[in-house]
């Protein structure tokens, strides 16, 4: 029996080491990924953003403010953090290491709607894949990321496995084709309107996770120890949506009430005229890239108008 155990570890060990080789060389390359949610950590993990002012929030954020638009306005350098389909508790990771790898800004604009203080982690989680190798990134994310064990510990597992969700589309979706699918984090999406989710729904609860609203408030805190400025942003919404939201008034008192608490100011977008146009949205909850043009457009200029970036 120990013959054979001996034999085992003899034959196991250096085919697990030269696994783990080619899964730290693969996880390089597939940093390069042109994958949206990929491509969306190379910029900062690797240092290169230097901005005067981020977009924090979910796709909602991350599909509708344009930086190019603010730089062009405001004179400054922006960038877009936005995650798709995340929440404030993954938002405020991304922050963080942002913040150990790159300057600090001097403002945030932060996305604040109906669906940020909900748990939404394990979206999208072949984001975090080839940075399995980074100390920084395993010690923020893997205590909170639904990884399995299989992808913790066994080399090139999750590059190779397939799903049927589209999450996990197997590895082409991790080998670079020089493309690039996003400008500085921002993505505009050029999808005409497709009505069938919002009708999918009778209605739109808010929601909030205590643990969730507490982080969001020591990220507040700790921006405006840092004399860091924050805006609050209602990015616009299809009407047909907001019909259907059932707590509106406690989504503002609750924003409002954290504003008040930080001095922050809130700019609303959800009675703009284009919202009730879906020629500039392609689903009741993001726009499309007309759509965030014309928004950012109109953000710019009311952060312009209050004098913040000079």
């Amino acid at each position: 029996m120990k013959k054979f155990i001996k034999y085992c570890l003899l034959f196991i060990l250096p085919a697990y080491l030269l696994l783990a080789i080619v899964d730290y060389v693969f996880s390089q390359s597939a940093k390069r990924s042109s994958n949206y949610t990929i491509e969306a950590w190379y910029d900062l993990m690797n240092g290169d953003i230097t901005a005067d002012a981020v977009v924090m929030g979910s796709s909602r954020a991350w599909e509708h403010v344009n930086p190019l638009i603010l730089d062009s306005i405001l004179s400054v350098n922006t960038y877009n953090l936005g995650m798709d389909g995340r929440s404030f508790d993954s938002q405020i990771l991304k922050y963080h290491l942002y913040r150990e790898r790159n300057s600090k800004p001097k403002l945030i604009i932060q996305n604040i709607d109906v669906f940020s203080l909900i748990n939404r982690a394990g979206i999208k989680k072949i984001q975090f894949f080839p940075y399995f190798w980074d100390k920084s990134m395993r010690a923020t994310f893997f205590p909170v990321e639904p990884f399995t064990v299989w992808e913790k510990y066994l080399p090139m597992y999750r590059f190779v496995h397939i799903n049927s969700r589209s999450e996990m589309p197997g590895l082409s979706a991790f080998i670079p084709d020089g493309k690039k699918t996003l400008t500085k984090g921002y993505r505009g999406e050029t999808k005409t309107w497709n009505g069938m989710a919002l009708a999918a729904v009778d209605s739109i609860p808010f929601l909030v996770s205590d643990t969730i609203a507490q982080q969001f408030e020591t990220y507040l805190a700790e921006a405006k120890a840092e004399g860091i400025e924050v805006i609050f942003v209602y990015c616009p919404i299809y009407f047909g949506a907001t019909q259907k939201m059932t707590s509106l008034k406690s989504i503002y008192d609750y924003y409002e009430q954290v504003a008040g608490k930080y001095m922050i100011p809130i700019l609303d977008y959800t009675h703009m005229s284009l919202c009730e146009d879906t020629s500039y949205f392609y689903n009741a909850m993001h726009l499309n890239k007309k759509g965030s043009d014309i928004f950012s457009d109109s953000l710019a200029n009311d952060i312009k108008k209050m004098g913040i970036l000079k």
